[in-house]
């Protein structure tokens, strides 16, 4: 049986960020908090900063912010140990949306470029295969964002489609991989399918300029 919902990204710079996004946060798993997620880490702040160094454990790391400006909105994620360089976010203007990554364990800071208020929220769900959903699944929505966990088995097939002006970009984010697998990568208008290869427990991340729909099975 397949298993729809509608993801908007909606989080609000004065609520609390909880769950993926918006009112799928009610119908989703994306917003259960197992009992192995460490803490989320909450930051806050106007225009370009450079954080406090924080630790992350290894694995799937999801970053939910909002900004209120009018240019550049960039978070870079960076280890303090001389890693590697994740680019979380890069929005001009207004920005309600999420991100992921597969994160080393370590110690990083955020560096921000932003002109207005902004609030970040860095999220390290752990679920395991009993709270994951198993596919197919159909998701629909606007803008970026992400959602899961999924309990995927191995080879699978995605059909996607996006009515925006910009990025369309789908990642599968296994929770025990080392890589993500990019599912697609276009821009502009798009329709079609792809195939995919991932065993276990995963989320996936959506960054969308528009309205967006993606199956999997």
């Amino acid at each position: 049986m397949k298993r729809r919902r509608y993801l908007t990204a909606s989080l609000g710079l004065t609520a609390p960020i909880v769950g993926s996004s918006g009112t799928a946060a009610t119908t989703g798993t994306a917003n259960v908090q197992s009992d192995d997620d460490p803490d989320p880490l909450t930051i806050d702040g106007t225009g370009a900063t450079v954080t406090d160094e924080f630790e992350l454990e290894g694995g799937v790391t999801i970053a939910e912010a909002v900004h209120d400006g009018e240019a550049n909105f960039i978070v870079e994620l960076i280890p303090t140990d001389n890693g590697y360089e994740e680019l979380l976010i890069n929005a001009i203007g207004e920005y309600d949306g999420a991100s992921g990554v597969l994160a080393e364990q370590g110690t990083y800071l955020l560096d921000i470029d932003a002109d207005g208020e902004w609030e970040i929220e860095i999220r390290q769900p752990r679920p395991t295969a009993d709270e994951a959903d198993s596919l197919p699944v159909e998701l629909e929505g606007e803008g970026s964002t992400w959602d899961g966990p999924f309990l995927f088995d191995g080879l699978g097939r995605a059909h996607g489609s996006h009515e925006g002006q910009g990025n369309f970009i789908v990642e599968i984010l296994p929770q025990g991989g080392l890589f993500s697998e990019l599912a697609f990568n276009e821009l502009d208008q798009f329709e079609g399918e792809t195939t995919f290869d991932i065993d276990g427990v995963g989320f996936v991340t959506v960054e969308a300029a528009g309205t967006w729909s993606l199956s999997m099975e």
